[in-house]
């Protein structure tokens, strides 16, 4: 699952104009923030993903198991 996720955030890095400029939730981001700072914010959510899905790949972190 994480391996899942980080490549999602990878790919999303690949599309972020196409996010921001096609998505409502781009469009959102860039009236809100700016182009420049709705992009820097989209960036550093897709990094911070990413970063945290090769985490859970590797098993550095866990996910919650319920008992």
């Amino acid at each position: 699952m994480g391996t899942a996720i980080a490549l999602c955030c990878l790919w999303g890095l690949c599309y972020q104009r196409w996010f921001l400029s096609e998505t409502r939730k781009g469009q959102r981001l860039v009236r809100r923030f700016g182009e420049t700072g709705g992009a820097w914010i989209l960036r550093s959510l897709l990094i911070v993903g990413a970063v945290l899905g090769g985490l859970l790949a590797t098993g550095i972190i866990h996910p919650i198991q319920w008992e």
